[in-house]
C-alpha cells in the first residue's frame, strides 16, 4: 500500500469512529427504536420516524374518516424534535382526530405478547389505542371489530407536562362489537379477547381522540409489535458522514 493510500485509510477510520459515536443522536429514532430481543413479527413494516413531509405509512386509509385529521406539531411530549397532534376541528360526524398504521394482519395472540404503549402531553389524558381487528368471533363483516385502550380506569399517569403509558396491552379494553370474551362497551383484559377470538388478526393500530365537541392531545413514542415510532414535524438532517462510501471507495483505487 502506497503512503498515501496509507495516509487515507487513517482518515477514514477516523471519521469511521466518529460517526460510530455520533450515529445514535442522529439517527436515534430510526435505530434505536427496536429491541433486540423485540423485533417486529413478518409481514409487519416498522416505521420507526413519521414526519409531516414523510409520514411513513401513518394517516387516514379509510374513506369515511378522512375528514378526522390528525396533525404534526412542534410541540414535545417526552423528546425535542416535535409530536402528533390530534385535535377536533370538525363538527359531528367528524369530531375526531385520528391516525392509523398498518399492522400487517399479525395474530392479536402475538400482538399482546409485546409492549403496547404511547406518550402523551395533555392537562389530562384524552387519546385512545385503537386495534382494528378482523376474523373475531363476529359474525359481520368478516369479523370486523375495534377494540380500544383508554386511560380512564387503567392508569393514572400524569399527562401534564408529557408522560407515558407503558404496557397497555395488560390493561383493560373495549370492543365497539359483541365478540368472543368481550360484550360490546364492557372493559375485558386483552388477552382474554385475544383468547376467546384465536383467529383474530390486526389489521391497523393507532390513536385517536373523539367524540367530542372539543378535544386536544399530543402523542409520541407509539408502540406496537416491538416497533416504537417517534413522531416529528421535520425529516432528521441528512448525516455528514454520508460521503463515507466515497472515501472507502477511493481507497480501492489506490
Amino acid at each position: 500500500m502506497s503512503r498515501n493510500s496509507t495516509r487515507r485509510l487513517g482518515f477514514a477510520f477516523a471519521l469511521v469512529g466518529a460517526a460510530a459515536l455520533t450515529a445514535p443522536a442522529l439517527a436515534g429514532a430510526t435505530t434505536g427504536s427496536l429491541g433486540s430481543s423485540d423485533a417486529p413479527a413478518a409481514g409487519f413494516t416498522c416505521s420507526a420516524l413519521s414526519t409531516e413531509t414523510t409520514p411513513n405509512g401513518w394517516g387516514i386509509p379509510f374513506d369515511d374518516e378522512k375528514k378526522q385529521v390528525a396533525f404534526y406539531s412542534d410541540t414535545d411530549v417526552l423528546d425535542t424534535d416535535g409530536s402528533l397532534k390530534l385535535e377536533i376541528t370538525a363538527p359531528s360526524p367528524d369530531n375526531r382526530s385520528v391516525s392509523y398504521h398498518s399492522a400487517g394482519s399479525i395474530k392479536l395472540s402475538d400482538a399482546v405478547k409485546t409492549e403496547i404503549g404511547f406518550a402523551e402531553k395533555a392537562a389530562s389524558s384524552q387519546a385512545s389505542f385503537q386495534l382494528r381487528l378482523s376474523g373475531t368471533t363476529n359474525p359481520a363483516d368478516n369479523g370486523f371489530a375495534t377494540v380500544y385502550w383508554v386511560a380512564n380506569g387503567n392508569d393514572s399517569v400524569d399527562t401534564t407536562n408529557g408522560g407515558a403509558h407503558t404496557n397497555i396491552q395488560n390493561g383493560k379494553w373495549i370492543s365497539t362489537r359483541d365478540i368472543g370474551g368481550a360484550p360490546k362497551n364492557v372493559p375485558t383484559d386483552l388477552a382474554a379477547i385475544a383468547a376467546a377470538n384465536p383467529d383474530a388478526t390486526v389489521e391497523h393500530y393507532g390513536v385517536s381522540i373523539g367524540r367530542a365537541d372539543a378535544g386536544l392531545t399530543h402523542v409520541d413514542a407509539v408502540k406496537f409489535n416491538g416497533c416504537t415510532t417517534n413522531f416529528a414535524l421535520k425529516d432528521e438532517p441528512a448525516s455528514p458522514f454520508g460521503s463515507l462510501g466515497n472515501i472507502f471507495g477511493s481507497l480501492s483505487a489506490s
